[in-house]
């Protein structure tokens, strides 16, 4: 769950807590100092008499509008805080815009990756919440060099996963790198899906990626060096003999 301008609730850059956030601005503020002076006067005029009221009044309306006015030089207008009840850290928003803290909660990428793909990553998340489509692209592109670690060209991801599936690809892995090619090329070349304001969908990318590389490099790269390690070697020799055998 991503920063979002008055969302009450989101996933706090700071802790990374899913929590409630308590926004201001010069406009709450304001709101809220009127409201306490007008339940400070409530409490007064029930003490005074009727022929006074009017008088209160006319006052509690002067004051509303200066009182907010006066407020906008202190706190600029476009400036909102919104601060985690979790870590009582604060969230700066300048034109509903989050300009601190720039670090998302984005997961750390899969450490088989080859160190060009995890740069790419990272960069990719850095801008995440400024340029979701940006983020989008880089991600494609990461996929793209993922492809080729795993000896493939590397040059057409469609290409790529054709050959994998001939390879006995399973569906799920299949359907991840076509949902991460797919949304990528939507984000290079103009398409039906629309990623300038959707950061929710380039986040849920960075994960399929990590996914996608624990299937494809992490658990064989487990898988073969447990081989290595419990199988003797003379075994290993007549397994392969077997495998040569028509």
């Amino acid at each position: 769950m991503l920063p979002k301008y008055e969302s009450i609730k989101f996933q706090c850059p700071h802790c990374n807590t899913v929590a409630t956030q308590e926004w201001f601005d010069a406009n709450k503020a304001g709101s809220t100092a009127n409201e306490i002076i007008n339940n400070l006067y409530l409490d007064y005029r029930n003490q005074v008499r009727d022929y006074t009221q009017e008088a209160i009044l006319v006052f509690l309306r002067g004051i509303k509008n200066p009182l907010q006015s006066r407020l906008y030089r202190f706190v600029p207008r476009g400036f909102s805080v919104a601060t985690c009840a979790a870590c009582n850290n604060f969230t700066l928003w300048v034109n509903k815009e989050l300009v601190y803290p720039k670090k998302t909660t984005i997961p750390p990428p899969n450490e088989d990756l080859d160190e060009s793909i995890k740069a790419l990553y990272i960069e990719a998340s850095t801008i995440l919440v400024d340029s979701p489509k940006g983020s989008t692209a880089l991600l494609r592109l990461a996929l793209q060099m993922l492809l080729k670690q795993i000896g493939k060209s590397g040059k057409k991801i469609n290409d790529d996963i054709k050959d994998l599936v001939t390879e006995g690809l399973s569906p799920t892995i299949q359907q991840a790198l076509d949902l991460l090619r797919v949304v990528g090329n939507n984000a290079v070349h103009p398409g039906q899906i629309n990623l300038d304001d959707n950061a929710e969908i380039a986040e849920k990318l960075f994960s399929i990626l990590n996914y996608i590389a624990d299937q494809l490099i992490t658990k064989p790269k487990e898988l073969e060096s447990l081989y290595k390690d419990l199988i003797p070697l003379e075994t290993q020799e007549h397994i392969k003999q077997r495998d040569k055998q028509k």
